[in-house]
């Protein structure tokens, strides 16, 4: 009875299953069987199966895997081969050894598998039987009628609360063997169906199935911070125990769903019914009088048919209705795309809808009674209506016959509830007869909107931070990183204004870099001391505490705080730490990333967003945006601390170098690289040379005493010193008791009263010297030289002239100046 061709077991072959080859990734297999829908994978080696893979196996794999710390399900599954986790030597049967309906059905519940794979006799694989393939070769709409859903539902429903996370839901299901989960709430205690006995009663609100984990892992997506509430399918479709089953497989038809909640009339959960209890409801022998009685009406209404078709053919030969003939075929086009998920919407030349089909149902949230006969402007944004009138009015009149809209400007839509999306659409023009019709194909790109402006953005963020580091790498000047950073975060973060602020010992602070738009009030170089601001949130800071205010007014903030922001403007704010971590000056980047909350921190300041035109909700991306940026500042600001101690060094050791230790004046090296200098500078400027000795200074040293003698020294190179421009002379000790001043610009008359002033300064510290025999008190002898730097003198013939002079003032009686 049941080998009839209407009732073929063969028809319930799906004869391309997926299959895929035994080294095949785990993480791949289970992105093919989320993007065919498909809920197993054949795993065939030539022509043999070798295993079988299917939905329950990914859940299960779900919740063994929930302890592993990794970034991702299918990273963590990217290299291990599907071998290594298929069901191996799955149950097969070959075609011609098909059973029966009723059998087929026994046999899948005695091997408990939901998945069946047929093959030819050479075990070649020629598809699979599952009850879902079944079920849509049958329409026992008959003894369904006669069932009720409570005879055939599963009363044990495992449930979760919206809080749960997804991995949590799929350990449930591996551990009770289920292919769902019910997302359930309590009663709310002012409902006025809650009753004591069903107040205990959970409210169910969603479900999570197979299905639902499988496309998740294929996503990619964290099933540890995902939550039941995000990826459940609500709204809820409910059946209650008393509908009859034909009620039940209508619903899992119209909305392709394979499981349904079963609820009582005050929405209590009774049980779960599936496709699988569905077709398991039916006793062997009321599907074979069923079927038997569906057959012989199918035969009549087949004879029928036949006939009816014979009439209206010879009808159309005979009459030749062409357009009418048309008119049918258009209608049964409708009907065909009816199951497609893109929107179809025909519309005649007044642009009033003639054609609405249940994709385009699915996407505007109208049906298609609602909308059937009105103006195309229903569905279309105000502002876009008349540009779009124009569009059909110029398609109308060209020779095309179909093209793609949006080329020049994307194309929204407008649902019922008057939110608008983006779409992509082509539109096509069909004469019949007399009348012209237009049908466009529309399909909701919101996803792949959303989804590249996630991706722009992102990169915009990773760019914002590459010239960031790219700045500190590049760059030492931190005022002009600090200035560019907040006018960048500014304009990305479209907000009013960006500061960088900077605490004081006792936690008051100054603006020290500021971007902000036009009409708001500019803080720059203001000092603010905050009252509320102490030690204790100064500690929080340092621990990485970030702060997000959508509204300063309705969110839980002191007064003070409040008062100050209201001086300011602000509506809302986003506060960061920027934290500079003591134990890692010399490390890497990384290593100040990774220890940017220790103990040893320093909070240098705070990187903060105001917004002043309103409350805004900041977002998480947002906040971290702003957390990554303060480590880059952070970062900046200890490379220009390091750099600038870094000269000061240098400075200190080249002043150091350059110093004779004991009189503090320049030293002889130093001498020699001024002189050099000057001397290649000067060119057709005079460059005058005094040579100075202490007079008798050997018979001091023996009388008075060595550190007497270094601390005469000193107080002669000090007042040697005062007598000349720092700025652009230098005096130097030119070794022991003699020093030496180079003096650029400087003619010899300059130089003869500078060096008389000199002997006249010396003279006048009065350093007793009694073994003096020219003065009791300490008296110097100098030598005076100038020449004009040319390419025929040296600096060294200038130390020459300058040292026979000195020679000559000795000579002559010493504490006295002699030119050369």
């Amino acid at each position: 009875m049941l080998e009839s061709t209407a009732f073929s077991v063969q028809l319930a072959i799906d004869r391309h299953p997926l299959t895929v080859t035994p080294d095949t990734p785990v993480s791949v297999a289970i992105v093919l069987m989320s993007q065919v829908k498909s809920s197993c994978a054949i795993v065939v080696e030539g022509d043999k199966i070798l295993g079988i893979f299917t939905e329950r196996d990914v859940v299960k794999l779900t919740a063994q895997s929930g302890d592993i710390e990794i970034d991702s399900f299918t990273k963590a599954f990217s290299k291990q081969p599907i071998s290594a986790l298929m069901t191996p030597r799955p149950f097969i049967l070959q075609e011609e050894h098909l059973p029966n309906l009723v059998n087929l059905l026994d046999l899948l519940r005695q091997k408990q598998i939901r998945h069946l794979p047929i093959v030819d006799p050479d075990e070649k694989l020629l598809g699979t039987i599952t009850y879902q393939s079944i079920r849509e070769i049958i329409q026992p709409a008959d003894w369904m009628r006669l069932r009720r859903v409570v005879e055939v539902m599963n009363p044990k429903v495992i449930t979760a609360s919206p809080s749960a996370s997804v991995l949590e839901l799929a350990t449930l299901m591996s551990i009770h063997r289920v292919s769902c989960v019910a997302i359930a709430q309590n009663r709310p205690s002012d409902d006025p169906m809650r009753t004591s006995e069903r107040s205990a009663m959970p409210i169910p609100i969603g479900i999570v199935t197979e299905r639902d984990i499988l496309q998740l892992q294929a996503l990619e997506l964290n099933l540890r911070k995902l939550t039941a509430a995000e990826v459940m399918s609500s709204p809820l479709l409910l059946v209650q125990p008393t509908d009859c089953l034909w009620t039940a497989h209508q619903l899992m038809r119209e909305y392709r769903v394979r499981r349904l909640v079963v609820a009582d009339e005050g929405d209590a959960i009774q049980g779960i019914i599936t496709q699988t209890s569905l077709l398991q409801g039916c006793t062997p022998i009321e599907m074979d009088a069923a079927i038997a009685a569906l057959q012989g009406l199918v035969e009549e209404r087949t004879t029928e048919l036949q006939q009816a078709n014979e009439q209206l053919r010879r009808e159309i030969l005979e009459r030749q209705h062409t357009e009418a003939a048309l008119r049918l075929s258009q209608a049964r086009l409708a009907g065909i795309l009816d199951s497609a998920d893109d929107a179809i919407i025909s519309i005649d030349e007044t642009q009033r809808i003639q054609l609405f089909n249940q994709g385009a149902e699915k996407i505007f949230g109208y049906t298609a009674a609602e909308v059937m006969g009105q103006p195309l402007d229903l569905l279309l944004p105000e502002n876009l209506r008349l540009q779009h009138h124009q569009y059909i009015e110029l398609f109308c009149h060209t020779l095309e016959v179909s093209r793609t809209m949006g080329t020049r400007s994307q194309v929204f839509g407008r649902r019922k509830d008057g939110s608008q999306f983006p779409a992509e659409a082509s539109i096509s023009k069909l004469e019949v007869g007399s009348e012209r019709l237009f049908t466009v194909i529309l399909r909701d790109i919101t996803s792949r909107v959303e989804a590249e402006e996630a991706l722009q953005l992102q990169l915009e963020r990773e760019r914002v931070m590459s010239a960031m580091r790219d700045r500190i790498r590049s760059s030492l000047n931190l005022q002009e990183i600090l200035n560019t950073t907040v006018a960048e975060v500014r304009q990305f973060l479209n907000t009013d204004r960006v500061i960088i602020y900077r605490f004081h010992p006792d936690w008051s602070g100054k603006v020290v870099v500021e971007s902000c738009s036009t009409g708001v009030r500019e803080i720059l170089n203001l000092t603010i001391l905050d009252p509320c601001f102490r030690e204790s949130q100064a500690i929080l800071y340092k621990k990485g505490r970030l702060k997000a205010t959508a509204d300063i007014y309705t969110e839980p903030i002191s007064a003070c705080h409040r008062n100050l922001l209201t001086q300011f403007q602000v509506k809302a704010n986003l506060v960061v730490p920027i934290l500079l971590n003591e134990d890692l000056q010399a490390h890497s980047e990384e290593d100040w990333v990774e220890n940017s909350s220790g103990d040893h921190n320093q909070l240098w300041g705070l990187l903060i967003a105001h917004h002043c035109e309103g409350p805004r909700q900041w977002q998480n991306w947002e906040t971290e945006f702003l957390r990554a940026l303060a480590t880059q500042v952070a970062i900046a600001i200890q490379q220009s601390t390091l750099f600038e101690q870094l000269q000061a060094a240098n400075q200190e050791l080249h002043r150091l170098a350059s110093l004779d230790g004991l009189t503090q004046v320049a030293n002889r090296r130093c001498f020699d690289e001024f002189l050099n200098h000057e001397w290649r500078r000067e060119a057709e400027s005079p460059l005058s040379l005094i040579l100075c000795d202490i007079d008798y200074f050997k018979p001091y040293n023996d009388t008075y005493g060595h550190q007497a003698g270094d601390e005469c020294l000193q107080r002669v190179a000090a007042a040697l010193h005062q007598c000349i421009n720092p700025k652009i002379e230098l005096i130097a000790r030119y070794g022991g008791e003699e020093f030496a001043a180079v003096l650029p610009n400087k003619d010899l008359k300059n130089a003869l009263e500078l060096a008389e002033q000199i002997r006249t300064q010396v003279a006048a510290l009065q350093i007793p010297h009694a073994q003096s025999k020219v003065n009791p008190y300490i008296t110097m002898s100098l030598g005076v030289a100038t020449l004009i730097p040319t390419a025929e003198t040296t600096p060294a013939q200038l130390i020459a002239n300058a040292d026979e002079a000195l020679y000559v003032a000795k000579a002559g009686g010493r504490n006295r100046v002699v030119c050369a």
